[in-house]
C-alpha cells in the first residue's frame, strides 16, 4: 500500500485529500506545515508527498529544496496543489514532479497521484 504525505495548512483541504486518497487505498500521513512534513517525511519515508504551494512559515517552493538536500529524502516525488497557474510555479531551479489544481477534481488528482506513483 503506497505511503502518501499530505502536507496542507488548511483542515478542509487535507481531510479531502486524505479521503480521497484513502479511497483508493493509499495510506495517508497528514502534516500542517513544512516543519511536521519534513519531520514526517523522515520518520516514514513517504512514496509521495503532496503539498500545497502557499503553507505559512516555509511555502512548497523552500519545502523542496530541504528536500532534494537530504540525500535519504531527495527522491521523493512531490506534487504541489494550488489554486495558481502551474506554469507559475516550475520556474527556478527546482521542478516539483507534478501539479494538482485547486478546487480538486477526482479524475485529474487521481491520475496525477497514479502516474507520480508508477
Amino acid at each position: 500500500m503506497p505511503k502518501i504525505l499530505v502536507i496542507e495548512d488548511m483542515p478542509e483541504s487535507a481531510d479531502l485529500a486524505a479521503q480521497i486518497l484513502r479511497r483508493y487505498g493509499h495510506e495517508v500521513l497528514i502534516a500542517s506545515n513544512a516543519d511536521k512534513g519534513l519531520d514526517l517525511a523522515a520518520e516514514f519515508f513517504p512514496d509521495l508527498i503532496i503539498c500545497d504551494y502557499w503553507l505559512p512559515e516555509l511555502d512548497a517552493r523552500a519545502l523542496l529544496k530541504k528536500l532534494r538536500k537530504n540525500k535519504e529524502l531527495k527522491n521523493i516525488k512531490v506534487v504541489v496543489c494550488s489554486a495558481a497557474f502551474k506554469q507559475e510555479l516550475n520556474q527556478g531551479d527546482e521542478h516539483f514532479d507534478g501539479f494538482i489544481s485547486k478546487p480538486y477534481r477526482l479524475s485529474s488528482f487521481m491520475q496525477t497521484v497514479e502516474q507520480q506513483l508508477s
